[in-house]
């Protein structure tokens, strides 16, 4: 009876060096430094051990996918394998690492739970429209602008993220966001619309309006953003549309028609709106059409929203530029007085 206990522990011993052995040779590097392989390996949110080892065994940088992700459920078996490695270093952190064949498991997931990433920050100012972001992203290498201008207009996915529209526009909250190089398009734009929904939460009339109401304030809102160049001027600004289109007056502003000739027509961004700019047949085109754009033309900001979610209470029907250098309009409320002020059709730079 001795004997076979004696027998037992032996195998029991033997299966345990022999387990030992296969998790050291399975998880040490695959390659020496000078034959090595590296993978410029990206982290998102929401990424798991699991696929982290799928990804790296299908590139030919670990021997063994199952080894590798047992190493970081069990990080103590790490700490045995590996002595020089944590007991609790197995975290994976969103990033952009790279990563070679030369290391070996404790140093893969070391340098995945560094933090060491490659965040891109990139700055959206207030007005820039879903063409204009795009751009902005793919010149900083996050993610291309046709594949970003292609989620923004995925009704599915926008459905998914509390946008129930055709488009994204008016929803990408102007901010400056880090992402990492070559990110998914479509998490760039939760991001950006996530962001408006926490600012906007804090607006007055904004915060608890109906979906369609929201709406509502958002095209005004966008609006607004294109017309303003000094904030305690919005509110007065979102009078002028309010009362209009209470009125059933058409808005009759230059910067519908700048939406129409740059985002709909693809033509370069005017210096001057002309009267045979007026005439051009859209429903964006507020000087041919009452009440609000069909959709947003812009993504404004704080100002814009809080202004189109509580305009100022006038009885303004028009404003123009007073003061180029300021910035500053003067309010009229009637066609004679508007009239006596040298109409001049201007439209705001899309530097701002």
């Amino acid at each position: 009876m001795l004997a076979v206990l004696f027998a037992l522990f032996l195998l029991c011993v033997a299966a345990v060096f022999a387990a030992f052995a296969y998790m050291k040779n399975a998880t040490s590097a695959l390659d020496k430094i000078e034959s090595e392989k590296t993978l410029r390996l990206k982290i998102e949110g929401g990424t798991t051990a699991r696929e982290v080892a799928a990804k790296l065994y299908q590139n030919d940088i670990i021997r063994d996918e199952r080894a590798f992700y047992l190493l970081a459920r069990f990080p103590r078996l790490a700490a045995i394998i590996f002595p020089n490695a944590d007991a609790d270093i197995f975290t994976v952190k969103t990033g952009v690492c790279e990563i070679s064949s030369a290391m070996d498991a404790a140093k893969i997931y070391r340098k995945l739970s560094a933090g060491r990433d490659e965040q891109i920050q990139v700055s959206i100012p207030e007005g820039l429209t879903i063409s204009k972001i795009a751009e902005r992203l793919e010149a900083a290498r996050i993610c291309s602008a046709k594949e970003f201008s292609s989620a923004c207009r995925d009704e599915k996915f926008l459905r998914e993220i509390g946008i129930p529209y055709k488009s994204a526009e008016g929803y990408l909250f102007p901010d400056t966001y880090s992402f990492v190089p070559n990110s998914d398009a479509k998490n760039c734009v939760h991001s950006m619309v996530k962001n408006f929904f926490e600012k906007t939460s804090r607006i007055k009339n904004l915060a608890d309006a109906s979906e369609e109401r929201r709406n509502q304030i958002v095209i005004l809102a966008s609006v607004v953003e294109r017309e303003y160049r000094v904030a305690d001027e919005a509110p007065l600004i979102a009078s002028v549309f309010s009362n209009r289109i209470k009125n059933h007056i058409g808005l009759y502003s230059c910067a519908t028609v700048e939406y129409v000739i740059t985002e709909i027509l693809a033509r370069p961004h005017p210096d001057v709106i002309t009267f045979d700019d007026l005439k051009i047949e859209s429903p964006y085109n507020t000087y041919l059409n009452e009440g609000l754009p069909p959709a947003p033309i812009s993504n404004p900001g704080l100002v814009a929203l809080s202004a189109a979610a509580n305009p100022a209470q006038t009885d303004f029907f028009y404003f123009r530029l007073m003061d180029e250098d300021e910035g500053r309009h003067v309010f009229t409320k009637t066609l004679e007085e508007h009239e006596r002020q040298n109409l001049i059709f201007k439209t705001k730079k899309m530097s701002r």
